[in-house]
């Protein structure tokens, strides 16, 4: 009985570090809970020259024309080519408790798996990759689980 009783008590303590593991590896990411770091990454990102975020100004046209030259496009097509459709942009429910609130009403704010930080649905970058937004919690782990 005192066999039995031990190993209870293992198999309870194993389950439970497996369960407050998994759910310590999915809180909100570092960027979006702490300001400086997302401001430090996403100037990373806009003055990077193999990422170039932006536009900054969503009227700034200039932006779209060098990033059709960039993907040898026009820019009425780089522009469908943005944050709210690329791939590692992250709009799961758990995603959306993460963040401080909505944005203007000419987009909303997501979680860029690829660059680290809060990113507007209007923007792009010149990592964009078609196949999104995430939208489901558990893909959403598993990009959190990649890193």
């Amino acid at each position: 009985m005192k066999l039995l009783i031990v190993n209870w008590r293992k198999y309870v303590n194993e389950s439970i570090v497996v369960v407050v593991g998994k759910a310590k590896d999915m809180v909100c990411p570092k960027p979006t809970q702490d300001l400086e770091l997302n401001t430090k990454n996403r100037n990373s990102a806009i003055q990077a020259e193999h990422i170039q975020y932006g536009p900054l100004n969503l009227a700034d046209e200039e932006y779209w024309v060098r990033a059709a030259a960039h993907w040898k496009t026009e820019p009425e097509v780089a522009k469908e080519s943005n944050c709210s459709n690329c791939v590692a942009f992250d709009l799961s429910p758990r995603m959306k408790e993460c963040m401080p609130g909505s944005v203007q009403e000419d987009g909303e704010l997501g979680y860029c798996w690829m660059h680290h930080f809060k990113c507007h649905s209007a923007r792009t970058c010149y990592t964009w990759a078609a196949g999104g937004p995430i939208n489901d919690d558990s893909v959403s782990a598993d990009w959190q689980n990649k890193e």
